[in-house]
């Protein structure tokens, strides 16, 4: 027996041969457990976790191996599962892993077979690789087809009417429409049931609203609406109302500019001076609310709390100054998250504010209608 060394890479390549035994292993399955388009659903292997849907391991694909937590936003790859699954750090996820592929001591013929089968886990990994390419460029040249579809003018459109009945946004006091919103009269919707597997589809009204990255266009964000029996317009009545067609990671949705240093509608975000400062809010309806209240800077929507945190290794560098419109959300995971975006901008040299309306409500846009109904104003 000979005794070998072997890199980091060299482990991972072997490990992903058989990222399929080790997922289901180092984060077992449970009653509700299911796979969908490569990715293995299923409890947090490192935390108490109540319930299957937001943890999932890909096992198969370009990023096969590779980890996500939406609740708590930590992420990683095959080796950081073992060290997330036993609570250890990387080099006890190490020791783990030669023990498991048995790299202590091995002969040469044994040697060979894993590393034949090593190489060709990573030349699959390489070609889906390249194939997801070339989807996720098909999926943005669909959402960006979808978005130039839509109606560019939102005034008397339900999109208007939605804004201004159920989340209390009249841009008629902004003066302009943000040019990142439009209106399609019918928009497909797809759902399906991850636990049973139903599938339902329709057309419905919806708000489109661009996503932009630092190569431009990156995804299209759809709310999707419906009349109420009150007569005012609101989100479908659908298991998921608001969906994203692209790809949304390190992208924002770019609602409002603010105004310029010589007064006037500022340059884009792209030509931003060194200095700039921005808002940053989680949904289109907070940063439109935050646009009512304070329409001289400059206003961001995310899509998500965990894409906050994203943003921050994609926002231009001459962006200095963060402000963050979070929620008056007391859960732990939320604050975590929050924490994370915050930790997250300050890595990138940014000075980060927190905005937390003081009002009551869930959020920003629920100040702002308590306002508009009598209550307390928002500011």
């Amino acid at each position: 027996m000979t005794r070998h060394s072997y890199s980091i890479d060299e482990i991972k390549d072997r490990l992903l041969a058989r990222v399929g035994e080790l997922a289901y292993h180092y984060a077992p399955a449970v009653q509700g457990s299911y796979e969908d388009k490569g990715r293995y659903f299923t409890l947090n292997p490192g935390r108490v976790d109540r319930r299957v849907g937001s943890f999932y391991v890909y096992v198969s694909g370009p990023k096969a191996g590779k980890w996500r937590d939406h609740a708590t936003g930590q992420y990683g790859d095959i080796l950081d599962l073992i060290a997330l699954s036993l609570g250890t750090d990387l080099a006890g996820a190490l020791r783990e892993a030669r023990a498991v592929l048995g790299l202590s001591h091995e002969d040469h013929a044994t040697r060979r077979q894993r590393e034949k089968a090593a190489a060709e886990a990573k030349a699959r990994r390489r070609q889906a690789e390249a194939d997801a390419k070339a989807e996720a460029e098909r999926r943005r040249g669909s959402a960006l087809r979808l978005f130039l579809s839509a109606r560019e003018r939102i005034a008397g459109t339900p999109v208007a009417r939605y804004l201004a009945d159920a989340r209390g946004v009249d841009l008629s006091r902004l003066g302009r429409q943000p040019r990142a919103i439009r209106y399609l009269p019918e928009c497909f919707y797809r759902h399906m049931d991850p636990e049973t597997g139903e599938v339902m589809e329709a057309r419905y009204p919806a708000m489109l609203a661009s996503m932009t990255g630092p190569r431009g266009f990156a995804a299209v964000h759809r709310t999707y609406l419906a009349l109420g029996p009150d007569g005012r317009w609101g989100k479908a009545p659908v298991p998921k109302a608001k969906k994203v067609l692209g790809d949304p990671a390190g992208a924002w949705i770019p609602l409002w500019r603010g105004v310029g240093p010589r007064g006037g509608l500022a340059c884009p975000l792209s030509d931003c001076p060194p200095g700039t400062a921005l808002f940053l809010a989680e949904g289109i309806e907070d940063a439109l609310s935050a646009a009512l209240l304070l329409p001289e800077a400059r206003h961001l929507a995310a899509y998500s709390l965990g894409n906050m945190a994203a943003l921050a290794g994609t926002l231009p560098a001459n962006v200095a100054t963060v402000t963050l419109i979070a929620d008056q959300d007391e859960g732990a995971e939320a604050r975590a998250a929050l924490d994370r975006a915050v930790a997250a901008h300050q890595r990138a040299g940014r000075s980060v504010r927190i905005w937390r309306n003081g009002h009551g409500g869930k959020d920003l846009n629920d100040a702002l209608r308590a306002a508009a109904q009598g209550g307390k104003g928002a500011a």
